[in-house]
């Protein structure tokens, strides 16, 4: 039985916490020890309550997030992997322990977010181990903090299992990293930065359109941000995705100027590009040696050179999500300067880093190396034209996953772009050192900051950037896309790959998209449109060109080779003939 109650607002009052209360689902003695495993990990503490009988004068609790090869709570775990010992003097007629684990000396400093006081200090744990009780005489419960969530918004199924894994382990990260009111990066630090609040609010609206921590961490980023060059650019990014997300404005209009600057338009020579080095991807060894590695003197946790792709993909495509918002602000002016210089750039940008000889891009002006970073993002963004997305796409699928767990949001995003979603399905459930699948074996049950420690030593396991799944898989394996902001037109595009079968739910503020595609030989899509809303259906079977829509031959028109129809609200079913 889970017991749920409002607890108290977090320092913004616009995002309430939650506390959930959730009893193990596996509890024993073992040695004396009370061990308990509650089947995932989120950030909370626990709660012992005797029954009946009095508890000891002292007990040892023990809280961690993984297990050793004996079955015990890892007390030397890799990383940054979380376990918490406390020892509790009880007193004398005690009947309920909820202990008090001190902040760790990070956490101390200024930047990490604090945990209101009511509430107290969290920790992330899945496992549970009590020393000091002689029998089974207490009930151990774990309270669970987290931001208000609708299970029930969102869900996805397919005929890969594995692929329903990689759903779950992203889904439960989202909201099980909730507890701050805040998107932060992890236990580690606790700070929320640019990129993974983009990612984080991404996958989070995918799973439940609920836009109040989102907007919290867009106020406390303007208000504190951080230094990455390409960060800065996630700003208007984010609050552009909220307005087509939510329809509402209420992140533009509150912010307008302040996002303006997030776009370093200062930094721009004369012909558009941005002169600015880049920190391309993180950790550093997951650059793909970009720029072979060579560092900004004067920023070392960045690269060159001063004129880079990845820097002006950013420019780029934030400089069309701030038109998208002046337009909506009625700052027509703004707007047309806007995408203005963002087609100046996007000239640029061929002349400065396409080489016509590999159809490749390469790192930056006057630099031969060709990295896959250098590819995927302008090919996510838009920027690749037409008659060289082939080669550019070639390049990225030979390189694997030549990148983090952050710049995977864009590699599959830029594969999916060029029409390559049986590689992007493979990644995303591939089995190997570099794989959301590694992270499950491994015994996590939220996502990693990096692919494994031999790639970051000090990750955490519980770090929302590295849950892109989430939103890739609805955005582009089920394709629900707002084309007009709040979903009032909507793209549905689903992107099955070798998938046979695929069946999810997605949020939109007029109700959920209900999809339901069959592949195969004989081909089929069941849809339920909500109320207030019209869709454009682009088809997943491209080489098909009769179908039957609700049971009658329908015209098809057809947009980049890609069989497409336009539907009203209610269900349909769209099949071959």
């Amino acid at each position: 039985m889970v017991v749920k109650s409002f607890l108290t607002m977090n320092h913004d009052p616009s995002v309430p916490l939650l506390n959930t209360v959730e009893k193990p689902l596996l509890s024993r003695f073992r040695d004396g020890v009370l061990t308990a495993d509650f089947g995932n990990a989120v950030f909370g503490n626990v709660r012992i309550e005797t029954r009946g009988a009095p508890l000891p004068p002292c007990l040892t609790l023990r809280l961690g997030e993984k297990r050793d090869t004996e079955g015990r709570i890892d007390r030397n775990p890799p990383g940054n992997v979380n376990v918490r010992e406390v020892t509790l003097s009880i007193s004398p007629g005690q009947k309920v322990v909820e202990p008090v684990f001190p902040p760790k000396e990070f956490h101390l400093r200024p930047e990490p977010v604090k945990m209101p006081d009511e509430i107290g200090e969290v920790t992330p744990f899945r496992y549970v181990e009590v020393e000091g009780l002689e029998a089974d005489s207490v009930a151990l419960t774990r309270l669970f903090v987290h931001a208000p969530f609708d299970d029930s918004a969102a869900d996805f199924a397919c005929s890969d299992k594995g692929l329903n894994a990689v759903w779950a382990l992203c889904k439960h990260t989202i909201k099980a990293t909730t507890a701050f009111g805040v998107y932060i990066d992890g236990e580690r630090e606790r700070i929320p930065y640019e990129a993974d609040a983009y990612i984080n609010m991404l996958s989070h609206y995918a799973c439940d359109l609920d836009p109040r921590v989102a907007r919290a961490t867009v106020d406390h980023l303007l208000a504190h941000p951080t230094w990455p060059t390409e960060w800065s650019h996630h700003m208007p990014m984010m609050a552009a995705m909220d307005y087509l997300y939510t329809g509402e404005l209420d992140v533009a209009t509150k912010h307008y100027e302040a996002l303006k600057v997030k776009l370093l338009m200062e930094k721009a020579r004369a012909d558009g590009l941005l002169v600015a080095s880049a920190i391309v991807d993180w950790p550093a060894v997951e650059r793909d040696n970009y720029n072979h590695g060579i560092t900004d003197p004067d920023n070392p946790k960045q690269v060159g050179p001063m004129v880079n792709t990845v820097a002006n993909a950013f420019y780029f495509h934030a400089m069309g999500q701030m038109a998208l918002l002046a337009d909506a602000l009625g700052n027509a002016n703004e707007a047309r300067d806007f995408r203005e210089t963002a087609a100046k750039v996007h000239g640029s940008f061929q002349r400065a880093f396409f080489d016509p000889a590999r159809g490749l891009y390469t790192d930056g002006e006057g630099f031969d190396h060709t990295s896959q970073h250098a590819n995927f993002f302008p090919l996510a963004f838009g920027l690749v034209p037409e008659p060289h997305i082939e080669s550019v796409a070639d390049f990225i699928v030979s390189k694997g996953m030549a990148c983090s767990v952050y710049g995977a949001q864009y590699l599959l995003e830029a594969l999916f772009a060029a029409g390559r979603e049986h590689h992007a399905i493979s990644l995303m459930t591939e089995r190997g050192p570099r794989s959301w699948l590694r992270m499950l074996k491994e015994g996590s049950t939220m996502t990693w900051e990096a692919w494994g420690p031999e790639f970051k030593p000090n990750l955490t396991w519980n770090h929302p950037w590295g849950a892109a799944p989430a939103n890739i898989i609805s955005r582009f394996v089920l394709g629900v896309r707002p084309i007009d902001p709040g979903f009032s037109k909507i793209l549905i595009a689903p992107r099955l790959g070798p998938l046979k079968w695929v069946r999810g739910t997605v949020p939109t503020p007029h109700g959920a998209v209900l999809l339901e595609a069959k592949n195969g030989v004989s081909m089929r899509l069941d849809l339920e449109i909500p109320e207030h809303t019209s869709v454009i259906l682009h088809l997943p079977w491209r080489d098909q060109r009769v179908f039957v829509v609700d049971g009658q031959s329908a015209p098809l028109t057809s947009e980049t080779s890609i069989p497409s129809v336009s539907l009203s609200p209610g269900r349909h079913v769209i099949a071959t003939e």
